[in-house]
């Protein structure tokens, strides 16, 4: 990464909060059970707050509310709600002006969601055996956006950047002519910065390249960059970018049948 300020800024990202560390260190241990994990979520009220008000949301269509994080817990099962608190205590640590990219942490929220779903979707028909890992590298693999804003905001360059993304440029263009740097790449350094698990870090960087990534890592970061551009945060699951998707599947030599199902499926719940 050539930009200083952005690797000054990540290698000075506060640690990561406690909830997650416990979370994962509950993990560690096969035998972890629904009261556990929520008893460690229910020691961050801002993550319970954001948690229970995102199932009540629309976007789930529950049909009952969600009062409590052990029936969040039930509800969803172990895995499902601690990929979602790890999503949402880095971004509450990290809340940040996105307007360089015209949108809002909800909006990035949003974004992060439906790209793990569709990743997920996908890989059921491609290796569901790494289904589990691709959930949380999908919902992760945008923050780097918070850095990047930072720092466009920090320089006065924010305008000029929503202006080009606006225009329709390649995203990823933009961003390495403004801060020398894309998405993948900051985000990957982050997660390498909290010791996140090597793989996943490696794997969202490949994004940006999949067809160099290594051979174990391959499907992942094909998956990764096919969500990321399917789900943009220009115009997410629209026609053009399902399209896009469409064709990098078949460049990866991969199945593009279920992937359309899957973009057809969530581009209703998008818009629903």
């Amino acid at each position: 990464m050539k930009n200083s300020q952005l690797v000054k800024r990540i290698s000075s990202l506060p640690p990561l909060p406690q909830t997650v560390t416990e979370i994962e260190r509950a993990f560690a241990d096969p035998g972890v059970n629904v009261k556990q994990i929520a008893s460690i979520v229910e020691k961050d009220p801002m993550v319970v707050a954001d948690l229970l008000r995102l199932l009540n949301s629309a976007f789930y269509g529950l049909r009952k509310e969600v009062t409590s994080v052990e029936q969040a817990v039930s509800l969803l099962g172990l895995r499902s709600v601690k990929d979602l608190v790890v999503n949402l205590s880095v971004r509450n640590m990290l809340r940040a002006n996105l307007s360089p990219y015209a949108i809002d942490s909800e909006f990035l929220a949003k974004i992060s969601q439906f790209q793990s779903m569709l990743a997920q979707r996908w890989m059921r028909a491609i290796n569901p055996a790494k289904v589990e890992k691709i959930r949380l590298m999908a919902l992760l693999q945008e923050i780097g956006k918070i850095v990047i804003s930072d720092e466009l905001l920090r320089e006065e360059e924010d305008a000029t950047f929503r202006a080009e993304l606006e225009a329709g440029w390649d995203i990823r263009e933009i961003e390495r002519n403004y801060v020398g740097a894309t998405t993948a790449e900051v985000s990957a350094a982050m997660l390498r910065h909290w010791e996140f698990d090597a793989q996943m870090a490696d794997a969202i960087q490949w994004a940006d390249l999949p067809n160099q990534a290594d051979g174990d890592l391959k499907e992942e970061a094909w998956a990764l960059r096919i969500a990321s551009e399917a789900v943009s945060v220009r115009d997410p699951l629209g026609e053009k970018n399902r399209k896009r998707a469409l064709n990098l599947a078949i460049k990866g030599g991969l199945p593009d049948e279920p992937l359309k199902e899957a973009m057809q499926d969530l581009s209703e719940e998008w818009e629903g």
